[in-house]
């Protein structure tokens, strides 16, 4: 189809023309604006080595070129339509061997690629400057399984499986959580029902990397810190309630188009209900992937798909926020891939096609509904505690965003209310006698 590019370029550039204009948030203060390498080529290279050198780099080179948050977001939003036109190749590539019964590949390979570039829960990754870990590591995943692809079917091109160990590498070095990439062959071999052997034998080169990757980590301190810190941030138990916790709030908040830069999950402290429905829910998807292998490959792929997406960031190892939205970026791309074959299997084409493009009208509208948001700090504030109402830190920033703007009385109204919400919130404390001194007014959370 070669219309599909353009398509998708398009697409993206329509659901995110009011992305442009975002203004700074939360994270990017301290990962972009203050950190000394991503200033300059020369601050990126005396602070090596580090952590995700590549993502600083490229944060280095937009300021060493002059590009401020414009240039910023505009790398971010180019960044997420290649990656949609990468996984329109890699589905393209996939589906006769994945959903061989399938009357049209291509249409179905590109309705699944615009439904992942125009679904509002990217756009934590793509307008969110900070975001740029997820989809940047994406990018450079995406295109290593072309390039291993590409060698799979023409053993002769032997180039692309170097371009392919070389481009998983700079995934690595984007953000550790690229590990999940080198399943996918796996994962195709699997639910396709080809040689296991035959798919690990040739990621040998993959490997290597996911060697060298994990000895560069244990000799790089600031890698040594971030490990230990998220060990040490709860126990197992604690972990494995939490993560249950957050796999439900993914599933049915953030794939379902409800998005929140700070959502309200806290540890279980004991088990309840909800965990056993947030357990029973993911053992589902797990039984349906295994279930449905035989019959119907494309719909075992998609699911394990996003299930091995989301298992570096949301499985054993702990992280201070149980789930956020920019984690399910690229494990987006397996349930919109299921839907869009579901829809291409409808025998009514008008009805498919009318169902396709409503979907898309949707999502493409709820994405510039969300890029709103982020048009001020305040924006994004009110947005999150309109969702979070009952969460500190989400009132504590919205306090921050007012006292930016000026309006002292409702940043001390916001400051109250993450005291009445947290009595031990030192900084909430702090910035309300900055706004407010002797500050005597009755602790509620305003409307």
């Amino acid at each position: 189809m070669a219309t599909a590019v353009p398509t998708l370029v398009v697409a993206v550039a329509l659901a995110y023309a009011n992305a442009f204009g975002a203004a700074w948030q939360f994270d990017d203060f301290a990962s972009f604006l203050a950190h000394p390498a991503t200033q300059s080529l020369a601050g990126w290279w005396d602070a090596l080595p580090g952590i995700r050198p590549l993502l600083k780099l490229s944060y280095a080179l937009t300021r060493e070129l002059g590009g401020g948050v414009i240039a910023v977001h505009a790398t971010n939003i180019a960044i997420h339509a290649l990656n949609a036109c990468l996984l329109w190749a890699l589905w393209r590539r996939w589906l006769p061997e994945l959903a061989p019964s399938l009357a049209r590949p291509d249409v179905a390979a590109l309705l699944a690629a615009l439904l992942f570039a125009l679904h509002p829960a990217a756009t934590e990754a793509v307008t969110y400057a900070s975001g740029r870990s997820m989809s940047l590591a994406a990018a450079f995943g995406l295109a290593a399984l072309v390039a291993d692809d590409i060698v799979r079917v023409d053993p002769s091109r032997r180039r692309y499986a170097w371009a392919g160990v070389v481009l998983f590498a700079l995934a690595l070095a984007v953000r550790e959580t690229a590990v999940a990439v080198a399943a996918v062959p796996l994962l195709r071999a699997w639910a396709a029902g080809q040689s296991l052997r035959v798919a690990l034998w040739r990621l040998r080169g993959w490997a290597c990397v996911l060697a060298a990757a994990a000895v560069a980590a244990l000799a790089t301190p600031g890698y040594r810190v971030f490990f230990g810190v998220s060990v040490a941030t709860r126990d197992l138990a604690a972990q494995a309630m939490g993560q249950l916790l957050a796999h439900g709030y993914l599933f049915t908040h953030s794939l379902a188009g409800f998005t929140n830069i700070d959502p309200d999950l806290r540890v279980p402290a004991a088990w309840s209900p909800v965990l056993t429905a947030c357990a029973a829910l993911l053992v589902a998807l797990v039984a349906s992937m295994f279930a449905a292998r035989r019959r119907h490959p494309w719909l075992a792929f998609a699911i394990a798909w996003y299930l091995v997406q989301l298992a570096p960031g949301n499985s054993l190892l702990p992280r201070l926020d149980l789930a956020n939205d920019r984690h399910l970026y690229l494990a987006l791309a397996g349930p919109m891939l299921a839907l869009a074959i579901l829809v291409v299997q409808l025998r009514a084409r008008v009805l498919a096609g009318a169902i396709a493009v409503a979907l898309c009208v949707v999502l493409a509208f709820a994405t510039v509904q969300r890029n709103a948001d982020y048009r001020s700090e305040t924006a994004l504030w009110q947005a999150t505690v309109r969702d979070s109402p009952r969460k500190p830190r989400a009132w504590l920033n919205l306090g921050y965003a007012y006292r930016a703007d000026g309006d002292t009385r409702r940043a001390a109204a916001a400051y109250r209310c993450a005291l009445m919400l947290d009595p031990a919130n030192a900084q909430a404390a702090i910035n309300l006698d900055l706004v407010a001194p002797g500050d005597t007014a009755p602790a509620r959370c305003p409307e």
